[in-house]
């Protein structure tokens, strides 16, 4: 047959993960203020979703905080004009806990890390990174121990799969499948 007809399906547009250190949260801004406390990093302590222990533990306590100036965040931004895009990240505790996540530190939503790897997303018009930690009287809790691993900042409208960066912005290359086949291959009887 002429492969021509047969459709091509698009699996996965092409993205770019702008934040150059997807999962060294080391090599992020530690950030604290009023009765906070920096954010404490220990790189490579855990193991992440990929299997391999690379997910760094991160410390956030922001002490006995009244107002929005009393916090301990962590956050990287990628150095670019805003976006409309979205951050996302992998992340898990030993308890259940609340923390803020915000991926242009304008607007903070309030996520529940449990105890079992997932991947939490914020997009946001005005996107330019993703920054996340305690602040102010919400959540409740004055400190939270998280694991963290695969944060991503990408110009799309959702999180795409994971594209690992380690010091500069990675692009992945749009997905295709060729001669996947049409309608008339799939017998609607079966």
């Amino acid at each position: 047959s002429d492969s021509s007809t047969e459709p091509s399906l698009l699996l996965e547009p092409q993205s770019t993960n702008l934040l150059p250190y997807s999962s060294d949260f080391s090599q992020w801004n530690k950030l604290n203020g009023g009765t906070g406390s920096l954010p404490i990093v220990t790189y490579n302590n855990s193991i992440s979703p990929d299997g391999t222990q690379n997910a760094d533990k991160i410390v956030f306590n922001k002490g006995n905080a009244t107002s929005n100036s009393d916090y301990s965040l962590i956050r990287l931004d990628y150095g670019g004009s805003d976006i409309n895009g979205s951050s996302s990240v992998y992340l898990k505790s030993d308890v259940n806990i609340n923390i803020e996540i915000s991926s242009d530190d304008i607007s903070y939503e309030t996520i529940s890390v449990t105890t079992n790897w997932s991947r939490f997303e914020v997009s946001d018009a005005t996107s330019d990174r993703l920054s996340m930690g305690l602040r102010g009287t919400e959540p409740s809790n004055s400190s939270a121990t998280i694991y963290a691993w695969g944060a991503q900042l990408e110009q799309q409208s959702y999180a795409t799969s994971y594209i690992p960066t380690s010091g500069s912005a990675v692009t992945r290359l749009g997905e295709t499948a060729n001669n996947a086949g049409g309608a008339g291959v799939f017998n609607s009887e079966e």
